[in-house]
């Protein structure tokens, strides 16, 4: 099953299923900067790229998020990382992850 995250997503507080749960720590991981975490310095993404240029930015946050989620998240395949824009006039320029994962048998 193919499930997309988007950087804007929610998380659900109280999820019911597996799939629910995976989704929620996707949400965390691709929405956490790395270092922000008290007892645990390393999950998230490397945020390092922020105020690259565009291309370079996109390059460098995907390769992180490939990273994060095959750490933290083994019960997941990424298929595809692309970037939607924001739309609210004055985030223009800014961009958010879409990531499209399949979830593995267990």
């Amino acid at each position: 099953m193919e499930i997309t995250i988007l950087g804007t997503d929610r998380i659900n507080w109280f999820p019911k299923s597996r799939e629910e749960e995976i989704i929620n720590n996707l949400r965390t991981l691709i929405s956490t900067p790395m270092g922000s975490v008290p007892m645990n310095r390393a999950l998230g993404i490397n945020a390092s790229f922020i105020d690259d240029p565009a291309p370079k930015a996109i390059a460098r946050a995907t390769i992180s998020i490939f990273e994060a989620i095959q750490e933290f998240e083994p019960r997941v395949e990424v298929v595809s990382v692309d970037y939607v824009p924001a739309v609210e006039q004055a985030l223009l320029g800014k961009f958010y992850p879409r990531v499209v994962v399949r979830i593995l048998d267990d």
